[in-house]
């Protein structure tokens, strides 16, 4: 009898270790699957490097936190861009200055960024400021082509800036949706 309870003991604990053994393997099993889809880009038009220039007077910068009337416009123009491509988004980045959010470091001649004023960068349909914290500016192809429409104008932050010629260097890179 202690042999048969003891057979009977060990059935039911080699059944209880096969039914854990099947509850673990019967866990469900999650699989998330990512298919990623781009645009395919445009063609950039336009030269590899884009100069904007503009003259002003310095009286026109001699007060702080003034901009400059003076301005100079450019287009970047994309063509190519793909039926699929809805949208395309440009992104500006640039010196940052000290003084000026809105506004990208200018350098004098010598290369070193001054903290007398900056160069401000727009849309130049809305006006909207482009800078290192609002950079992107986003257009809507039409016919398989884009244009990035661009203002730049000089901004005071002293109110003393030097005469003298300005560079700013700002890179664009594209996104396509």
């Amino acid at each position: 009898m202690q042999y048969k309870k003891l057979s009977l003991l060990s059935t039911f604990a080699v059944v209880g270790m096969i039914s854990a053994v099947n509850a673990q393997a019967a866990a469900d099993t999650t699989i998330n699957i990512t298919a990623t889809v781009t645009a395919s880009p445009c063609t950039v038009k336009a030269p590899s490097t884009i100069n904007i220039g503009f003259t002003l007077d310095a009286s026109e910068v001699a007060t702080a936190g003034v901009d400059s009337i003076a301005s100079g416009t450019a287009n970047i123009a994309l063509s190519g861009c793909p039926s699929t491509t809805t949208s395309i988004d440009a992104t500006f980045s640039g010196p940052p200055v000290a003084g000026d959010n809105s506004g990208f470091g200018m350098k004098d001649s010598g290369g070193t960024i001054v903290t007398t004023g900056s160069i401000r960068l727009a849309n130049a349909d809305t006006s909207a400021v482009i800078s290192n914290t609002a950079n992107t500016y986003t257009v809507t192809p039409s016919g398989g082509a884009a244009t990035f429409k661009l203002k730049a104008y000089m901004h005071s932050i002293t109110g003393s800036v030097k005469p003298g010629v300005y560079t700013t260097p700002i890179e664009v890179t594209y996104a396509y949706h």
